[in-house]
């Protein structure tokens, strides 16, 4: 029983919390294209523009791309894997509508009636992905765009301690993040391939890596050859199931975090360290040019940074 209405911020129940996104999504309250005015539900506005949708593969409405995909089509009969597919099919559909009301995209494509969709739905578009996010959020995700797709990715305090310093890394970056997305956590296959991808950014950086670490450079390599990753021969290790597959690629995907790191962390070091040589230069010509009072504080800041290394 809830104490107190704040309560209900510290806990989500997502079966719940998609049921109660279907019965909002099934009130007539949308304007559709089949001239059902402001009288049709968010599946019938859906079908209505679905054709149009560039990632809909060979399906011809929503509940045709659910049958596609293996899914339930009712909510009643999804199970949890299920309503994180549902959720992330309504967030990109309505993203999707909202793009042809940016200025910077689909100057050629760009298509009056989803415009005008979009500003009829506005309001109601826009409290529907609110309440995705705060769904996600309190399930412990963020909502991503990975590719051409939005998409729910698990927070990790270990990736996510690495993400905010390899924002120049794109590739890196997203591999990372796809490494979380919801939708591989029991696909080998991909986990695989995104590893792979961590081992072909690790490789020319190798020197390096067992400049910091050589032991762990060495085992990453190992587990990358030897676990049907980069190679796939009779040396390799066999597992007994899939689920002792996932256990050591999600170890190893761990590893190659602690490993990048760790080079941040030394690169830093060093950067600070060659920064404290630069003031030690500046603070000797200071004193040489009698600014005493200079040259202390170059010596506090100089101090202030060595406690630190």
């Amino acid at each position: 029983m809830v104490k107190s209405i704040f309560e209900l911020e510290k806990r989500t129940d997502i079966k719940k919390e998609c049921l109660r996104m279907e019965k909002y999504l099934n009130k007539p309250q949308f304007r559709s294209l089949d001239g059902y005015s402001n009288n049709s539900t968010f599946w019938r506005m859906v079908n209505s523009c679905f054709k149009l949708w560039p990632h809909r593969y060979t399906a011809t409405n929503a509940s045709d791309f659910f049958d596609l995909l293996e899914l339930h089509t009712k909510v009643e009969e999804m199970n949890n894997t299920e309503y994180f597919y549902y959720l992330q099919f309504i967030f990109d559909f309505i993203m999707w509508i909202s793009s042809y009301c940016d200025d910077d995209i689909y100057d050629i494509d760009f298509n009056a009636d989803l415009y005008n969709l979009f500003i009829d739905n506005e309001d109601e578009f826009n409290l529907i992905t609110t309440n995705i996010k705060i769904i996600m959020d309190f399930s412990n995700y963020s909502i991503e765009k990975i590719n051409d797709h939005y998409t729910f990715i698990k927070h990790d305090a270990d990736t996510d301690s690495i993400l905010s310093i390899i924002e120049n890394e794109n590739d890196l970056r997203l591999a990372l993040l796809e490494y979380n997305d919801f939708r591989i956590e029991n696909d080998i296959n991909e986990k695989r391939i995104i590893l792979k991808k961590l081992g072909d950014y690790l490789e020319p950086k190798r020197k390096e890596f067992n400049s910091i670490n050589k032991s762990l450079t060495d085992d990453i390599f190992y587990m990358l050859n030897k676990f049907y990753i980069r190679h796939n021969n009779d040396g390799n290790i066999k597992f007994d199931s899939n689920a002792d597959y996932i256990k050591w690629y999600d170890r190893l995907f761990k590893m190659i975090i602690h490993l990048i790191r760790s080079k941040y962390i030394l690169d830093v070091q060093k950067e600070l360290k060659d920064y404290i040589k630069t003031l030690e230069a500046e603070m000797k010509q200071a004193a040489s040019d009698l600014q005493f009072e200079r040259a202390e504080q170059l010596r506090d800041k100089i101090f202030e940074y060595k406690v630190r290394l």
